[in-house]
């Protein structure tokens, strides 16, 4: 059975959009995910260490409306309309689509900021275990 994605964009647009998994719309969304992960290899390349958070998430962005307006062979115009939607459903509407069709994430730095947490957790936690069976008095002597 067809896998199907809808957009909600009657206010914007004047019409909701259903997509379904067809090869074609398989390869856009391979090339769009590509793209994205293209985005944040650039903000890292031109950053470094000195990248944050906004830009990431602007690039992301940016390539998520560019991405949803190809998926939907929207015109340059329609596209630029996507800007004027809430964010969180335009968003919604390419991550279901990548995931129900690829079984992928579209990263966001909400994603990224989990991670690095969840990373930077196991990483004290070794300190942790190893300073249980100190005696705290005798590192305070020392």
């Amino acid at each position: 059975m067809a896998k199907a994605v809808t957009f909600k964009a009657q206010d914007v647009l004047g019409k909701d959009f259903t997509i379904v998994d067809t090869f074609s719309n398989i390869k856009k969304i391979d090339a769009g995910m590509e793209n994205i992960f293209n985005a944040i290899d650039k903000v890292d390349k031109e950053k470094g260490d000195k990248a944050t958070f906004m830009q990431y998430n602007d690039a992301i962005s940016e390539q998520v409306i560019i991405e949803t307006g190809k998926l939907l062979d929207l015109t340059k115009t329609d596209t630029k309309k996507l800007e004027s939607m809430p964010y969180s459903d335009v968003f919604a509407f390419y991550s279901e689509a990548v995931d129900k069709f690829l079984g992928m994430e579209v990263p966001s730095v909400q994603k990224m900021q989990q991670r690095i947490k969840k990373v930077t957790e196991q990483i004290d936690q070794p300190e942790e275990e190893e300073n249980k069976g100190e005696d705290p008095k005798s590192s305070e002597e020392g």
